[in-house]
């Protein structure tokens, strides 16, 4: 891609590219209360069928925060990604298991 008369069109790729991004990730602000709560707008519970005492898992990257419906994750899903993530920073969940079990023991 280049420029056709005064159009550059890898800078307009990349203002679509951002404006898209924009309208999938921000669909409302919401306030988090005193105990650390937050109100899921009606509308985007409604878009994604999320009903109450639906279980959501919470998951962190960086400085975001991603909610998403269990329903149709499976655990091994989920632990697959913890053992990527894990293995991506050289962590040794099996250590980490074995000492949370013994302090879990010791705790009784």
């Amino acid at each position: 891609m280049g420029k056709i008369g005064n159009v550059n069109f890898n800078k307009l790729l990349i203002l679509v590219k951002q404006v898209k991004f924009m309208e999938e990730k921000i669909e409302d602000i919401v306030k988090v209360s005193p105990k650390g709560q937050i109100v899921i707008p009606k509308t985007i519970r409604k878009k994604l069928g999320i009903i109450p005492g639906e279980k959501l898992l919470v998951a962190s990257r960086d400085k975001e925060i991603h909610l998403k419906k269990l329903k149709g994750v499976s655990i091994e899903e989920i632990s697959e990604r913890i053992e990527q993530v894990a293995r991506r920073k050289g962590i040794d969940l099996d250590r980490i298991i074995s000492e949370a079990i013994e302090w879990a023991r010791k705790s009784k």
